[in-house]
């Protein structure tokens, strides 16, 4: 038989770890992913990476750690009842586990990652497993594969990266499990080379952090996560508070909004210059694509919120705050939106355009904000435009960047990060420099520049998306 119709759960602790555990529940699914949903693509099993048919197949789970080279460590399993659903004792105090549907043979059929067990005596819900939560879990063993630390990786954030779109398109004309790992092979060099970039543009702000840390700060906001999802919560609702609470952790360890902004900026070149690297070919096109969109909408969050934040912490007038939310909210829905990498890059440019760099500068965000007028407008114009050429020599950096670490075969991931880090500096100096051209504008001058660097230097590197 498959399996027994649902029983009392078996469950088998394989470590001498006592009475320290904790009840791990959660559900198998046949479904693409939670978090934006794809648009007309059907998931198949059999790959690996769940989708339809995968309960049916499922007979039990096994919970892993992950050690050095990817390798696995079975720490304990259990039966999957007929609906899908299972129950497990883990040991307690364990982060980052791969939990694994497998069939009768001992194939994988889906996954997922548990960020953290919990302490003992506890009780925790995982994500449900689906395409997406199998992506997300085959990425991570596969970058700690290739190099990463385990302990130094933030899963929490590579879930964030993932969503259902890119579940969909990994699987799309993949015949073979061979094929789909090259796919994650790719994605897990990207999400190396953007929690690096991130790190050192931290850095380069006088942030100084971890994934690991950051990592820990998120653990409450990815146990919430699971639970809202596990309970067939709003998905939307769910991973509005999500991100929501991602950078309210970033906060806590001392990165502001426009901090938050800058680094992922940062992480999504890194991102998507090794993506498009390696997800070459047409066949593989729709991944890159999806892969793309998934970047520009972690970024319109971080550059919204930013934009946002920099206002309201400089009192700025009711007009000037809604002129800049509907600014931050039209990058968000339009990025969403958005059915191609091109089109995401459109909408940032209309961004930059309706905050800062319009042709009438006195109707932007920016000029509302400083109270730009015809006896005053020609300095605002002024570091406007020299914002503008500062971020066309961003973008020639960044190229350099790319070419001296990216090539056909590989990714120097730190080489990469480094450049891409000291680009984005450079260029926060430059615009920085405006402050004196602005200084006709008394207190206002500083916010100003804050606002002229996201306006300009977010998603830069357009011949990414093309």
């Amino acid at each position: 038989m498959k399996r027994q119709l649902w029983v009392a759960v078996a469950t088998l602790v394989l470590c001498a770890c006592g009475g320290d555990t904790v009840q791990v529940r959660g559900k198998i699914t046949d479904q693409e992913g939670t978090q934006g949903q794809s648009q007309g693509v059907q998931a198949f099993a059999g790959q690996g990476l769940g989708g339809s048919g995968t309960v049916s197949a499922a007979s039990k789970v096994q919970v892993n750690s992950v050690g050095a080279n990817g390798a696995l460590t079975l720490l304990a399993e259990a039966e999957i009842s007929a609906q899908g659903s299972y129950t497990v004792d883990v040991p307690a105090g364990e982060e980052r586990l791969v939990i694994q549907a497998v069939d009768d043979s001992g194939a994988v059929v889906a996954s997922a990652l548990l960020d953290a067990s919990g302490e003992a005596g506890d009780t925790a819900t995982a994500p449900p497993m689906d395409s997406e939560s199998s992506l997300e879990a085959e990425v991570f063993v596969q970058m700690v594969a290739q190099g990463a630390q385990a302990a130094q990786t933030d899963t929490v954030d590579l879930r964030a990266r993932i969503n259902a779109k890119m579940a969909a398109a990994a699987q799309q004309g993949a015949s073979t499990r061979e094929a789909v790992q090259a796919r994650v092979k790719a994605l897990a060099e990207s999400i190396r080379a953007a929690q690096e970039a991130e790190i050192r543009a931290y850095a380069k702000a006088g942030v100084q952090t971890s994934q690991s840390a950051l990592f820990e700060a998120e653990l409450e906001a990815s146990a919430k996560l699971n639970a809202a999802l596990d309970a067939g919560t709003a998905t939307e609702a769910a991973y509005q508070e999500f991100h929501a609470s991602l950078a309210a952790a970033a906060e806590k360890l001392g990165a502001k909004a426009q901090e938050q902004a800058q680094a992922e900026s940062s992480a999504s070149v890194a991102f998507r210059a090794t993506a498009k690297a390696r997800l070459s070919g047409q066949d593989v096109q729709p991944l890159l694509d999806a892969s793309l969109r998934s970047a520009a909408s972690a970024e319109a969050g971080a550059s919204g919120a930013a934009l946002t934040a920099i206002l309201k912490a400089a009192a700025a007038t009711d007009e000037a705050t809604q002129q800049a939310s509907t600014a931050a909210a039209s990058l968000r829905s339009s990025v969403s939106a958005a059915a191609t990498a091109s089109a995401a890059a459109q909408a940032f440019a209309s961004f930059s355009a309706s905050v800062a760099t319009g042709s009438d500068v006195k109707a932007t965000v920016l000029g509302s904000y400083v109270g730009a007028n015809v006896s005053n407008q020609l300095a605002l114009s002024t570091a406007v435009q020299a914002t503008l050429a500062a971020g066309a020599t961003l973008d020639t950096a960044l190229d350099a960047a790319v070419d001296a670490a990216v090539t056909g075969t590989q990714t120097d991931v730190t080489k990469l990060a480094t450049g891409v880090a000291d680009a984005y500096a450079a260029y926060a100096s430059a615009v920085k420099a405006q402050a004196t051209a602005l200084s006709a504008f008394g207190p206002r001058a500083t916010p100003a520049v804050e606002v002229l660097l996201i306006a300009e230097g977010s998603f830069r590197l357009h011949t990414l998306t093309e």
